[in-house]
């Protein structure tokens, strides 16, 4: 037998099912791990030619830039006076400005909050460059504000937020996911709904593991800010170099639902698996793509939220963010082939070396 025909029977049978998922028209697995600048320039190609993929996050901008506000300051107005006013009567005289600076900042945060913003989810979600802003004026005024005042209104609210923005995400993630292949899939309701459940199930899984991780953590931090507060600031920032050591292997989750139609907990094994088999290479490719869209950022945002020049940083920031992502999904394919041909070479070769030969003696 060749050893083409005995490739193709591994391939078949180990991996089958995994690149079943994939585009069958692509080479299924590749001896070279992918390459980060040319795989960023190629999803920049992809946007630029599939223009239509900026068009959520853009609407999405204008909405919370020029849109209707819904405000919970009225909510919240009346704790935040109430602990102020606490806050005077323990504080000693040299931190009673401190204490009114404070309370000034928080007022103003809330002030200016909009609760719209829930619309931009996290994992899955709809990239926004104005939800991260402060929008305390605008150059037109087409919409008036809406308060908040009830606890329940503002929960009920804020779920119909998430909902709506993780649906919008799966939108914008599954074109993303389509349009970066050489052949786009067809659409599927039923495809986008199931990767929709499998988004909410994602974002669950990931809140709980923050829960589970945060609690003791405050628990431990509060204990020792009583015994040293340096200790309990060392303790603070090793626990965020801990936290983005394990975010980074699970970055490619929502890839594995969208890419390859996985559900919630293999396409997590699969990211952790990949990241863990090219760790510097993948690292490499979040920081970089990270410093370009930040480093962007900082430049769309200059004119402000009241000039009309930030419509440009609103185009600029949804182009770049677009092709950023759309270049992990590429990365993501050809990472997944590497790292399926160089575990189908290495069982080749235990197998190989068990029966006593070398894979240089194989026909």
């Amino acid at each position: 037998m060749r050893q083409s025909e005995r490739d193709g029977r591994g391939k078949r049978g180990r991996y089958g099912k995994m690149i079943d998922c994939m585009n069958t028209n692509e080479p299924i697995l590749v001896a070279a791990p992918p390459r980060i600048f040319p795989t960023i320039l190629k999803g920049f190609n992809t946007v630029a030619g599939q223009v239509h993929l900026i068009l959520l996050p853009v609407l999405l901008d204008l909405f919370l830039w020029l849109g209707p506000r819904l405000r919970i300051y009225d909510l919240f107005a009346p704790a935040i006076q109430m602990l102020n006013a606490n806050m005077l009567k323990v504080a000693p005289a040299e931190m009673l400005e401190t204490v009114r600076n404070a309370t000034a900042l928080y007022t103003e945060m809330f002030q200016q909050f909009n609760l719209f913003s829930a619309i931009r989810t996290l994992p899955v979600g709809v990239p926004s460059l104005v939800a991260r802003m402060s929008v305390a004026q605008t150059p037109a005024v087409f919409f008036g504000n809406f308060e908040i005042s009830s606890l329940r209104v503002g929960i009920a609210a804020l779920g119909g937020l998430l909902t709506l923005g993780f649906l919008l995400g799966a939108i914008y993630f599954n074109a993303l996911s389509r349009y970066s292949q050489p052949e786009v899939n067809a659409f599927s309701w039923n495809k986008l709904f199931n990767q929709y459940a499998q988004t909410l199930v994602l974002f669950l899984i990931l809140v709980a593991l923050l829960i589970a991780i945060s609690i003791p953590l405050l628990l431990l931090v509060s204990i020792l800010s009583l015994i040293s507060a340096g200790l309990a600031q060392f303790i603070i920032v090793l626990v965020g170099f801990l936290a983005i050591w394990l975010i980074l292997p699970l970055v490619f989750s929502p890839h594995g639902i969208f890419a390859l139609d996985q559900k919630v907990v293999p396409s997590m094994l699969l990211s952790l698996r990949m990241v863990s088999f090219f760790v510097p290479g993948t690292s490499f490719f979040i920081l970089v793509c990270i410093l370009i869209n930040e480093g962007l950022n900082m430049v769309w945002t200059i004119p402000g939220t009241a000039s009309w020049l930030l419509l440009i940083g609103i185009g600029g920031h949804a182009f770049i963010v677009t092709a950023l992502l759309a270049a992990s999904f590429l990365y993501y394919r050809d990472g997944i082939k590497w790292m399926q041909y160089n575990v189908q070479k290495m069982t080749e070769t235990l197998k190989k070396q068990e029966s006593g030969g070398t894979l240089d003696e194989q026909p």
